[in-house]
């Protein structure tokens, strides 16, 4: 028997919002993580925001 309860929901944490990072996040998001950002160029990660990302000022507040 498979077990399929979902997961509960894991803080999650990109720092980088290139190609990949961008997807990471949209992925957790979807399945219903919190996810913190940080990106050397803030509007790449502001731009997470409007999709349920958390933004953190410095890579030190993100994690």
């Amino acid at each position: 028997m498979t077990d399929k309860t979902p997961a509960a929901p894991i803080p999650l944490t990109v720092l980088g919002t290139g190609a990949m990072g961008t997807a990471l996040v949209r992925a957790w998001l979807a399945a219903g993580h919190p996810v913190t950002v940080w990106n050397r160029t803030a509007a790449r990660a502001e731009a997470l925001a409007a999709e349920g990302a958390t933004v953190a000022a410095s890579a030190a507040e993100a994690v």
